[in-house]
């Protein structure tokens, strides 16, 4: 299951949380569910990892897939130039193409390899972002649900704590008015 369905479990589960006595848009949720969401992403995390790894080797393969048809293309021209100066009566001429044809090579492999480099390092930095920010964006939203899980289950012992006084006091209030009733008659 990916991150992004797990997070809209959690989701789910707010959405289905009971809206709590003290309001202010708070609900109560099951805090185990949530857990085992979290853990449940954090076993889905290193998924993005393989993938950055995926993309890093992909990397290193576009680089020596770059660096062999440079070295191809040096070979090709290298080939070409001498069968240049052995066809021309005039080797002057023939080294000259030679040298062009070389030169031109080189400077195809160099823009082949710098092109490599960029694209791969793109993916790569792509990647990282990504992976960087869906770490960030769950961590906080756990964070978020944990404090404001932190809060409601606070407000509602207080609550509770609040409501057991006021039927302690009732009751008091209601022993001493039994005795005072008894004492009068």
């Amino acid at each position: 299951m990916s991150v992004e369905d797990l997070l809209y479990q959690i989701e789910d589960i707010l959405e289905e949380g009971k809206p709590s006595i003290v309001g202010g848009g708070k609900v109560k949720v099951d805090a185990e569910a949530i857990r085992s969401i979290i853990a449940d992403i954090r076993i889905s995390m290193p998924d993005e990892v393989i993938q950055a790894r995926k993309i890093a080797a992909e990397r290193k393969m576009i680089l020596s897939q770059a660096s062999d048809a440079a070295e191809l293309k040096i070979k090709q021209a290298e080939i070409q130039a001498r069968k240049l100066v052995e066809e021309h009566e005039i080797t002057k001429n023939a080294e000259l193409n030679a040298q062009e044809i070389i030169a031109q090579a080189k400077k195809e492999s160099a823009d082949i390899m710098d092109k490599a480099k960029a694209n791969a390092n793109e993916i790569v930095d792509n990647a990282q972002k990504w992976a960087a920010e869906l770490r960030s964006g769950a961590s906080n939203f756990v964070d978020t649900i944990m404090s404001e899980s932190d809060e409601i289950l606070s407000q509602s012992i207080e609550d509770f704590t609040r409501s057991l006084n006021k039927v302690r006091t009732a009751s008091q209030q209601l022993k001493n008015a039994t005795v005072k009733k008894s004492v009068n008659n």
